[in-house]
Parts: C-alpha cells; sequence; structure tokens
C-alpha cells in the first residue's frame, strides 16, 4: 500500500490475479496503464471476489468478507 498527499493506492498480489485499488478513476487509469506496459495483463472489470473473499462496493464504501468461507468452515465442524 502506498498513500501520499492526494491518494492512496493499494496493489493486492496472490501467485497471478492483481487487485487495484485507487482513491480516483485517475489514479486507477494511470497505474493500470503503467503495468499494462510492463506486464502481460487482462482487465477483469469490477471485482466480486478475488481469492476467496467476496467484495462489494457502492458509492462510499468497499465491503470485503468470507461469510462463504466461513459457513463452509462451521458446516464442517457441525456447527
Amino acid at each position: 500500500m502506498r498513500c501520499k498527499t492526494g491518494g492512496i493506492k493499494i496493489v493486492m498480489a496472490w501467485v497471478d490475479d492483481l487487485l487495484l485499488l485507487m482513491d480516483s478513476d485517475e489514479s486507477m487509469s494511470k497505474l493500470a496503464a503503467d503495468m499494462h506496459g510492463k506486464f502481460d495483463l487482462t482487465d477483469m472489470g469490477e471485482p466480486s471476489k478475488i481469492v476467496g473473499i467476496e467484495i462489494t462496493q457502492d458509492e462510499d464504501s468497499v465491503t470485503i468478507s468470507q461469510i462463504k468461507y466461513i459457513k463452509v468452515i462451521l458446516e464442517r465442524e457441525g456447527m
């Protein structure tokens, strides 16, 4: 994560999956263009899930959860 005056940039990587979170469309476009120039990437659009983590977002917030994973564990343990 990088936080500078005027912006927050978060890049999460898991093996060959990347999730980019920016505080502005302009920052997202610039970082994506920079990365496309160096790596072979496919833009999958707005994320809804990555490595088992569900992602929901609206105009004011981003929420992450692992409800499905928690339910599987609880069922497996008879709870």
